[in-house]
């Protein structure tokens, strides 16, 4: 019975319906009643001769033909009167066959920008809630007989209604939802969308006329520079123009400004309780006249603890230091806003800071001494510094809880055994940091049949990446290098060749790519290109490996690489002057005397434990991903967002241990991720707006395909709705006659019948 019910329940409506719109249609006849009315009404006297009578009859005879044509004309007013208003009663069941209409189905697709550059409010409206108006009076303004499709620009592009849907108001509704987004727009992807919902469309309805395709911008470069006229962008416009009619509507403001924190960056190299955090931001006038008085914030846990004021330039930029200081170890939220504009969505960056109260070293001696001057490196100034320096023999090292300290140095040690290597490399999977310093008890051999696994041996491998750039050095004559699985399977990210000379003093920093580097740019003085190195091991990094300093004749120096969760680092040299030359009697390098050493080994160890707390910086839309241990029990975390929501995550386990990924980084902020019992943040990420949205130059128009239309949107946002759209439906003009006629009508009966009398 259900069954019979649920047919019935589908077939009853539609019937009603359609039996309802003829009964409208059967309103027709009612614009025959006046003249039937008057058929019978001379049809229903009988004459009746008298005198006073008959004088009357002679005068309406003189008048009879001005008397007729007033009739006549009243009945037509009185008939056309009833069969308009009849049509435009039936406008929703004439609507099917395009009766009325004004012309045939129109398949319309209204694609929105939602980049975050249309949040730029000019006034009481932003770009975007200017875009939502036009469309909505795009809408409203449509033949009842078009269909609609509705889509966001944005990274990836949304599909809101694919249609093609002629129901206006439910498009509208959605229309009415949407909101701009914090990221990019990626217009090749949006015109593919595109593309694919003219495609479905035709196939879908084979009665579609046209299709429109009306695409409301601010037409920002960002967006649109990759548009211009010989591009990819261009040819899929070009195509699409051959599908459907392409109108560019241009709703964004003439010669906005902005203001925008372009980049938040640690300065400094330790984030502790002990010493304040160099903190740097880059603060950007984007807008065509200068600015003054920019107040710019530190806000520390949510409290500004320290501001500047600076003024800029037109298309200038200044960079703004502070020093931020932590009296709590944790993961702390750091964030560095201005005073505000127009564009408040690029107002504020952040970042996300693991502070310790102190950094805790591990120094594994080879032999008596091999640790002391790295150990003065690291803790120069005793308790007051941020780091905290152990010593132990190489023979300690089974013995000692590696998981208390944040970073281990091998110094000098003649090799190490399999037990040994099994507990390091636990130690780097799990988020530790590495560093062998080698020199002259260190066995090569050794060292890559225990630690290196794998690996090949330096013969097979022929070129090296010099920190992700190309090829810079050629280091063997002979073929093919690591692959990435002979990488991942072993500890040590190089093969240890014969021990080499160099008679040239200086390090190369390599154009200063590498972060470690990067630290000594514009500092000259600290002594990197001077520091002489005569003895060292020939060093032939794996694939995934990063040479961050090299020798003059582009041996490698210093070379890391991901391990794990953690960071290894191999220096080809050592790490004392005790270790001498048995040929010339001199130490192998000056190095652990020279200024450059100090922060050389602080570097090491902030970029370690930064590579170990998995890169807890993100751009909107990238993915949130971070490891957990190897004992982590539970199966979901939780996402703490900025705002008010939390979303839990499923933990993926892996054989090192277990992942977590969480895809909805949609916003900026600072996310939390913590375990379901609520403890203390696991760590947390900061997400940033793409500093591109923040540039709100307008494209060129000229270069942009010339097959499209582009309309720019009047400040009158109601008449330049009108011209979008072309309003030719029928029905309102039978309104309005009706509306004329129902006033005409009285008037004339009244003026015709003073006329008689």
């Amino acid at each position: 019975m259900s069954s019979v019910y649920s047919v019935v329940n589908q077939i009853l409506p539609p019937l009603a319906f359609g039996f309802g719109n003829l009964a409208m249609l059967g309103w027709l006849g009612a614009a025959a009643a006046p003249i039937l009315i008057h058929l019978w009404m001379r049809h229903t006297h009988r004459d009746t001769r008298w005198a006073a009578m008959e004088f009357l009859r002679e005068a309406i005879k003189r008048n009879a033909r001005r008397l007729k044509l007033q009739q006549w004309l009243l009945l037509a007013v009185r008939t056309l009167l009833l069969l308009l208003l009849a049509l435009a009663a039936a406008k929703p069941y004439l609507s099917g066959w395009n009766i009325l209409t004004g012309g045939p189905k129109v398949h319309r697709i209204l694609v929105l920008d939602g980049s975050m550059s249309m949040q730029y409010t000019a006034g009481d409206q932003s770009t975007f809630e200017r875009a939502k108006h036009l469309a909505a009076k795009t809408l409203e303004q449509g033949r009842p007989g078009d269909v609609y499709s509705l889509v966001l620009l944005s990274d990836p592009p949304q599909t809101i209604v694919a249609g093609p849907v002629a129901d206006a108001r439910r498009v509208e509704a959605q229309l009415a939802s949407l909101e701009p987004t914090y990221g990019p727009g990626t217009l090749a992807d949006t015109l593919t969308t595109i593309d694919t919902l003219v495609s479905e469309a035709s196939t879908a309805q084979r009665d579609l006329a046209a299709h429109e395709v009306l695409l409301f911008t601010d037409l920002t470069t960002g967006t649109w520079s990759g548009a211009a006229e010989g591009t990819a962008a261009a040819e899929q416009i070009d195509k699409l123009a051959e599908r459907a009619k392409f109108t560019v509507v241009d709703v964004g403001a003439v010669d906005p400004a902005n203001v925008a924190v372009s980049d938040l960056r640690i300065a400094g190299t330790l984030a502790t309780t002990v010493e304040p955090l160099l903190v740097e931001c880059e603060i950007t006038n984007y807008g065509p006249a200068a600015v003054s008085d920019v107040v710019v914030q530190l806000v520390v846990g949510g409290s500004s603890v320290d501001e500047q004021t600076v003024s800029l330039p037109a298309g200038g930029h200044t960079t703004v230091s502070f020093d931020a200081r932590f009296t709590q170890p944790g993961w702390q939220a750091v964030a560095v806003r201005t005073s505000g504009d127009n564009l408040a969505a690029d107002d504020e960056a952040w970042l996300a800071v693991d502070v310790r109260q102190r950094v805790r070293a591990l120094l594994v001696e080879g032999q008596p001494g091999a640790a002391r001057y790295l150990r003065h490196a690291l803790e120069p100034g005793g308790g007051t510094s941020p780091i905290e320096a152990s010593v132990v023999p190489e023979g300690a090292l089974v013995d000692t809880p590696l998981d208390d300290f944040d970073c281990i140095f091998l110094c000098n040690v003649a090799r190490l055994t399999g037990s040994e290597a099994e507990l390091l490399q636990r130690y780097t999977e799990q988020g530790g940091t590495l560093v062998f310093f080698l020199g002259d008890r260190v066995l090569p051999e050794a060292y890559n049949e225990v630690l290196a696994g794998a690996a090949p041996p330096p013969e097979r491998i022929s070129n090296l990446l010099y920190a992700g750039e190309a090829p810079q050095v050629r280091l063997a004559q002979n073929s093919a290098s690591v692959t990435p699985e002979d990488a991942t399977s072993s500890l040590l990210p190089v093969s240890i060749g014969p021990l080499r000379s160099n008679d040239t003093s200086g390090i190369n920093p390599l154009d200063y790519r590498h972060p470690i580097a990067a630290a000594f740019r514009g500092s000259e003085r600290a002594g990197l290109l001077s520091t002489p190195v005569s003895r060292y091991f020939e060093l032939t990094p794996d694939e995934n490996a990063e040479v961050a300093l090299a020798l003059p004749n582009g041996d490698p120096l210093l070379v890391t690489s991901a391990r794990g969760r953690g960071m290894v680092a191999v220096v080809a040299t050592s790490a004392t002057l005790d270790t001498v030359d048995a040929a010339t009697s001199q130490p192998w390098t000056m190095l652990p005397a020279w200024p450059s050493f100090l922060p050389i080994v602080r570097e090491l160890v902030a970029y370690g434990i930064g590579e170990s707390r998995g890169h807890n910086e993100r751009t909107v839309g990238e993915l949130l991903d971070g490891s957990l241990p190897a004992s982590w029990a539970e199966n979901m975390i939780r996402i703490a967002r900025p705002g008010d929501r939390t979303d839990s995550v499923p933990v993926e386990r892996t054989p090192s241990g277990a992942r977590w990924n969480y895809a909805s980084s949609d916003r900026p902020g600072v996310f939390s991720v913590e375990s379901e019992q609520g403890s203390k943040p696991l760590a947390k990420v900061a997400v940033n707006v793409p500093a591109s949205e923040s540039n709100l130059a307008r494209v060129d128009t000229a270069v942009l395909p010339s097959v499209m239309t582009i309309h720019t949107a009047a400040a009158d946002l109601d008449s330049a709705s009108g011209d979008l759209v072309a309003d030719t439906t029928l029905h309102r003009a039978l309104l309005y006659t009706v509306l004329a006629l129902l006033l005409i009508e009285p008037i004339m009966a009244w003026a015709f019948a003073g006329r008689a009398a």
